[in-house]
């Protein structure tokens, strides 16, 4: 069939539209790998992400040292992804990471001083 811009799509068949939808093909969105990879959910996700217990998780959330999403209706939510960059904000430097801070801080302190 010669399609034209005067073909009423009602006279095309199927196989005609599949041949013009290959033709015509468009890219399909994707989610972005932060949309993918974050979760939220109960204290169940919170446990799983952090290994902590139950109890531990409630005392943290009460003193206001983990980060959650408070519901309308009094619900607590976690995000895997805040409470993943939480934990690394609470990681410890190596003996070696240590020194190279060190030494860059006092360089930096002689700099400021001449």
């Amino acid at each position: 069939m010669n399609i034209n811009q005067d073909t009423r799509l009602i006279d095309l068949k199927v196989s005609d539209l599949i041949e013009i939808l290959n033709q015509n093909q468009l890219p399909t969105p994707t989610l972005s790998p932060v949309a993918q990879e974050d979760e939220i959910g109960g204290y169940e996700v919170a446990e799983k992400i952090t290994g902590y217990s139950r109890q531990t998780l409630y005392q943290l959330k009460s003193a206001g040292q983990l980060p959650y999403l408070s519901l309308p209706s009094g619900g607590v939510r976690f995000s895997k992804k805040t409470l993943l960059q939480w934990l690394l904000s609470h990681k410890r430097l190596t003996e070696s990471e240590a020194a190279d801070k060190a030494l860059d801080f006092e360089f930096k302190r002689k700099l400021r001083r001449r």
